[in-house]
């Protein structure tokens, strides 16, 4: 059933699982650039993105393969 979605739907799909898996990081992350408002530099929530990266990652992942 799921394997005769188009990749765009894969991708789609997987990408707002990401999203919603990693919900307490998009958080974090978001509180520490808004914290940095207006001045916002490279690099400055460094850790909150690597965590949100790597939840994000292991979800999009997880979710394009259970879509095959």
């Amino acid at each position: 059933m799921s394997g005769s979605r188009r990749p765009a739907e894969r991708f789609t799909s997987a990408f707002s699982e990401g999203l919603r898996a990693c919900n307490k990081e998009v958080q974090q992350y978001g509180l520490c650039l808004k914290a940095t408002l207006p001045e916002v530099e490279k690099g400055v929530c460094e850790q909150e993105f690597q965590q949100l990266r790597t939840c994000w990652l292991r979800a999009f992942r997880a979710s394009l393969r259970a879509s095959k």
